[in-house]
């Protein structure tokens, strides 16, 4: 098959037009832009006065209270014997058992003695077969959480004693301050709750008073 033959390209005949100039904005003569521009007026800058510095702090200032370090105790605070509160939950634990065990108080004023390493266990074993473990458990843990019976392990020298009531070892140095420190704790809250109190009572006992001093004073 013959090849077709390529078309011709046809041109367009004339001028080709010329690009747009561009135009240039003609610039004022310098004396014309001096003679038709405003006059400015100088400003007065006024220097803005800088801060005063800060004093610094008095040097009477009080210091902040810091902590108050733990003191082992050197001797005993005050006896640990048997209260009416630590001598009903003894009574409590005894209950539960199939006889009272003599490392618990029996009367009021009876010395309270920290309990053996171990301990648990064997109260645990003596508990009457209808108790179940758990109200026993509680019981204990009742006892041992009292303050008189921390107390008493934080007292130098104490001694930890088996389920008779017969001293076998002496309180560890951990436990004991361990014991000591929580003792202190358990006062500082006690007397803030006190405190607390005092003043609540003051300010309901104002209040009570102002009604009655006023109707007084209006009084015929």
């Amino acid at each position: 098959m013959p090849a077709r033959p390529a078309r011709p390209t046809l041109t367009l005949k004339g001028k080709v037009p010329a690009p747009p100039q561009q135009v240039v904005p003609e610039r004022p003569a310098v004396g014309a832009a001096a003679t038709s521009s405003p006059r400015v007026e100088p400003v007065e800058v006024v220097p803005t006065p800088k801060p005063a510095p800060i004093a610094p702090a008095a040097a009477t200032d009080a210091p902040a209270k810091s902590a108050r370090p733990f003191r082992p105790w050197a001797q005993s605070r005050v006896p640990s014997t048997a209260g009416p509160a630590i001598l009903a939950r003894a009574q409590t634990l005894n209950a539960l058992l199939v006889a009272p065990i003599g490392v618990l108080p029996a009367a009021l004023g009876d010395p309270l003695r920290p309990f053996q390493v171990g301990l648990g266990p064997e109260i645990l074993a003596r508990r009457r077969p209808e108790v179940a473990v758990n109200v026993c458990e509680r019981a204990i843990r009742d006892y041992v959480r009292s303050f008189s019976y921390r107390h008493a392990v934080a007292q130098p020298g104490s001694m930890r004693c088996d389920l008779d009531g017969n001293p076998v070892e002496p309180v560890s140095e951990k436990d004991r301050h361990d014991m000591q420190r929580n003792c202190e704790v358990d006062r500082e809250r006690t007397r803030q709750r006190k405190a607390a109190a005092a003043l609540a009572a003051a300010a309901i006992s104002a209040e009570a008073v102002g009604p009655a001093e006023d109707a007084a004073s209006s009084g015929p």
